[in-house]
Parts: C-alpha cells; sequence; structure tokens
C-alpha cells in the first residue's frame, strides 16, 4: 500500500508541474486606448498598437495589478504603459494617461 502511495504522489507531482518563476521578466512598451474596465477582475481592455518584440496590433485584456493606477482608467483614454511579461502570465503597469 504505501509502494502504491508513493508511485501516486510521483504521478501527480511530475503532472502537475507549476510555471518556472525564475524565468526572466520581459517589459515591453505599450500605446493604446481604453475600451472597457473590469473592476471585479481590475482588468483593462486595450485597444493597442504592435508591441515591438512581442505581438501585432489588437484589442485585449490585460490585468492591471495596482489599484491606484487602475482607479485612474477610464474608457476612452490614450495611455502609454509598460507590459510585464514572465511565462505566459502578463500584465500592464507604469501607466501614463495622454492628454488630448
Amino acid at each position: 500500500m504505501l509502494f502504491r502511495s508513493v508511485v501516486l504522489f510521483l504521478l501527480l507531482a511530475g503532472c502537475s508541474r507549476m510555471p518556472d518563476r525564475g524565468a526572466e521578466e520581459k517589459k515591453y512598451q505599450l500605446s493604446g486606448v481604453i475600451v472597457r474596465l473590469d473592476p471585479q477582475q481590475q482588468t483593462a481592455t486595450i485597444k493597442h498598437g504592435p508591441i515591438e518584440g512581442w505581438m501585432e496590433a489588437m484589442t485585449m485584456e490585460f490585468p492591471v495589478p495596482s489599484k491606484s493606477e487602475f482607479s485612474q482608467l477610464r474608457p476612452g483614454q490614450t495611455i502609454r504603459a509598460t507590459v510585464f511579461v514572465r511565462d505566459l502570465e502578463y500584465h500592464v503597469g507604469e501607466i501614463r494617461i495622454e492628454s488630448k
């Protein structure tokens, strides 16, 4: 019975691999317009231009971890921000609202 428990533990441990937290965080510059905000998820949908070195222009949802930055955002605002990327996780920060 102990042998089976050990084997089961090893199998489950091998299948539930967590993302590598040691991966290097990359930073990219984003320019875009806030399309929509989701206060419950604290995300901003941003229509952005190409993000050099990372992706083409598109409209997508970005997490905004900083409550103070999120509270300053409004739909229709033009922003510049930094996209922080580690493995498959990403978020925006260092948000600057552009004056019209």
